[in-house]
């Protein structure tokens, strides 16, 4: 494994361009990967887990193009590549290549197969952003998968990045012999700070918190760090919908970021389903929908991970999920 020397002061990569032909392990979640191939000078493919990662770049709530702006005041045209592949979004795409400028495109995993095909693949670098979920949704996406697997190599180059990236016992055997590059820091890494807390009411124990911070509109860390808002981790809507019942939580106390489906609508009745990108609240709760690659923003908010070990669908892995 080589390394690649950082050096940052602000917890960003800074660097012009991601190293190409390899897997790269930034080791540090939210330092700007993928913001650099979103406003490099180089023709990007950027594919992604959710359509919710291409929402909190781009703001897009639907396929088509976007103008985004770097956090230096850049502007760039981002075509979003997501949902139902239609006849007009197939015709928007196809102007947006033929025009003039640096193209970037997000998509889904599911859609690199066919956007292989519409462009000249030769004359774009991909950027495989969250690589680590290749193996952890394998078993209920592999075709997605396998058209991001099939199709990297037809690329000008390739880069599979993550923060926590895939053990080498468990790689693909496609990706064999294929250069991995690890980000070295020096000292300016952050230590993240996990407080584990064992219950047999997990959702009684979110719930107490919650009251917590509505008694006196905070909770207080290490007898002096004051936080005002709270980011539930749980991937549960039935779960969700019972600790907002039970802690008589308004809709305007709430932001709740879930898959906007009828059943998760009747399950939250009387809440609004929002995205990432939506104005924060004192309370926010966040399903897998935007566990991976998604930025959100507070001066003083608390995480909040709650599983429950009698529904798997809540369960994470430490080393990959929680990070």
């Amino acid at each position: 494994m080589k390394t690649i020397k950082i050096t940052s002061d602000n917890g960003y990569l800074n660097l012009t361009d991601l190293p190409s032909n390899c897997i790269f392990n930034k080791v540090i979640t939210g330092c700007g990967g993928t913001t650099i191939a979103l406003f490099n000078n180089e023709n990007y493919v950027i594919a992604v887990p959710t359509t919710e990662l291409i929402t909190n770049k781009t703001a897009l709530l639907e396929g088509g193009l976007a103008t985004i702006t770097s956090p230096e005041g850049k502007e760039q045209k981002v075509f979003g590549l997501f949902g139902s592949f239609s006849y007009a979004l197939k015709k928007e795409l196809k102007e947006y290549l033929a025009s003039s400028g640096i193209k970037k495109i997000m998509c889904t995993y599911d859609k690199i197969d066919a956007l292989t095909k519409l462009l000249d693949s030769v004359n774009y670098r991909l950027l495989v952003d969250e690589y680590h979920v290749l193996l952890k949704a394998y078993s209920y996406r592999s075709r997605a998968i396998n058209g991001v697997l099939s199709n990297f190599r037809s690329y000008k180059s390739y880069c599979f990045l993550s923060a926590t990236p895939i053990d080498a016992d468990f790689k693909p055997s496609v990706l064999e012999g294929v250069e991995e590059y690890r980000a070295d820091w020096g000292n300016n890494v952050d230590t993240l700070f996990v407080k584990l807390e064992q219950t047999n009411k997990p959702y009684l124990k979110a719930a107490h918190i919650i009251e917590a911070y509505k008694k006196d509109g905070y909770v207080t860390v290490n007898g002096d760090m004051k936080s005002t808002e709270a980011f539930f981790f749980i991937n549960s809507v039935t779960d969700i919908a019972a600790i907002l019942s039970h802690c008589n939580l308004k809709d305007d106390e709430v932001k709740i970021v879930c898959a906007d489906t009828e059943a998760n609508r009747k399950k939250l009745a009387g809440y609004t389903i929002s995205n990432s990108r939506a104005a924060s609240k004192k309370f926010t709760f966040i399903t897998s929908k935007s566990f991976e690659g998604a930025d959100y923003y507070s001066e003083d908010a608390l995480c909040y991970v709650v599983s429950n070990s009698s529904n798997k669908n809540t369960l994470l892995d430490i080393s990959t999920d929680i990070y």
